[in-house]
């Protein structure tokens, strides 16, 4: 069996879950990002946040059977601005389609290599990225907290 074989049958399992067990999947990661955990059930759109350097990381986990698409773009803006961010993190099952990045750079505060007043950066994950720790993923890690070790005594709450 090959690496890839194993973790989309991984990824199918998980888009196949409950609702709250994605939760709390999605509570895991930011956990794992070095991120606080967002409240358990409706987090008004927070599955994790932090603070790196003085600037504030919004996580979000979008563990959707389908690729996000733009109207998921014009949301994550929404909730970016509202929570005054400087790093967003999206973790997708599946992806982003076509026409989620175009949508986004119609936004004029994103950029997505400097930092300085009213921009914000974005990082586009998905769960391949995350269990193969991609170059996409090491290069969110350079924006991040160093990783955290959640064996399983450490998450029980």
């Amino acid at each position: 069996m090959t690496e890839t074989w194993i973790n989309r049958k991984l990824i199918d399992t998980i888009i196949s879950l409950d609702p709250s067990t994605k939760g709390e999947l999605g509570r895991r990661a930011a956990a794992h990002l070095g991120l606080e955990p967002g409240p358990i059930g409706k987090d008004g759109g927070i599955d994790g946040s932090g603070y790196l350097n003085g600037l504030k990381i919004y996580f979000q986990s979008k563990l959707e059977n389908k690729p996000l698409d733009a109207d998921y773009a014009d949301n994550l803006y929404a909730k970016l601005v509202r929570h005054q961010v400087d790093i967003g993190v999206v973790l997708s099952a599946n992806g982003y389609t076509k026409g989620f990045t175009p949508r986004l750079k119609e936004f004029e505060f994103i950029h997505t290599n400097i930092y300085g007043i009213n921009w914000f950066k974005i990082h586009l994950l998905n769960l391949q990225d995350y269990f193969t720790e991609s170059i996409a993923f090491q290069e969110a890690l350079k924006d991040l907290p160093p990783l955290v070790d959640l064996g399983i005594e450490k998450w029980i709450s």
